[in-house]
């Protein structure tokens, strides 16, 4: 029962507002990480195009904080059990993204290839299924499976691509002479590689900031509707 996955004793209020804190911090770190990676590299914008490049993932970031505000105000059993059961999944999947990304770069094992990343991927999606599996037929709710997929996937997301950034930007950024050779470089009509390693990585995080949660909304989908055809023991919580 969702309502039993955290059960310390403490109201469930106190740690819906640090949950709620913690989310909007998520954003704020993603925020400053990537104006930290413009502000490192200024000849960044003399490229055409580099402000669309920013703009993107500020504008789909600003979302989410917009999102978690309106999530933040419903209150009541029913979205307390969506809360808890998304920063559940998301956390879970966040922490695979963020061994995904330390693998993929080096950290600490220099592994890499197609198939590990795919695996990680899966490994996701596939949780994000039985996020709203589970959901659905706990609260005999379709929406709520659906919303706890996508939440838990958009979480995933903030915490991912906030490593994505901290590497990409900080830790380990990706060799001009090696930038030079993607194709994408050299079709893009950029003419400095630094700078278009600094926009791959902000296209990269505003992809899977927007994309995670439409691929959650389909497999949580198929896992909610599949719930309806089970059968269950737990009461509906009210609305």
């Amino acid at each position: 029962m969702l309502s039993n996955l955290e059960n310390d004793g403490r109201p469930f209020i106190f740690r819906r507002a640090f949950l709620v804190f913690a989310l909007l911090a998520s954003v704020a770190i993603n925020l400053v990480m990537a104006a930290l990676g413009v502000a490192r590299y200024p000849a960044f914008f003399s490229q055409h195009g580099a402000h669309t490049f920013v703009l993107k993932p500020v504008c789909a970031l600003l979302t989410y904080a917009v999102v978690i505000v309106f999530i933040a105000r419903r209150h009541g059993p029913y979205w307390d059990s969506i809360l808890r059961a998304a920063m559940l999944f998301g956390g879970l999947t966040g922490t695979i993204e963020v061994i995904n990304v330390g693998i993929e770069n080096g950290i600490p094992f220099a592994v890499r290839g197609p198939v590990a990343g795919i695996g990680f991927m899966l490994t996701a999606f596939t949780i994000w299924g039985i996020a709203g599996f589970r959901t659905a037929r706990s609260l005999r709710s379709t929406r709520a499976g659906l919303l706890v997929a996508v939440s838990s996937a958009s979480i995933c997301m903030l915490i991912a691509v906030a490593a994505g950034f901290i590497v990409q930007f900080l830790l380990a950024p990706p060799d001009p002479a090696y930038v030079s050779t993607w194709a994408e470089f050299q079709r893009s009509g950029w003419t400095d590689a630094r700078a278009f390693g600094v926009a791959n990585t902000l296209d990269s995080g505003f992809t899977h900031l927007v994309v995670a949660p439409i691929v959650a909304l389909f497999f949580g989908g198929l896992a909610s509707l599949a719930a309806r055809f089970t059968s269950t023991r737990v009461s509906p919580i009210a609305r």
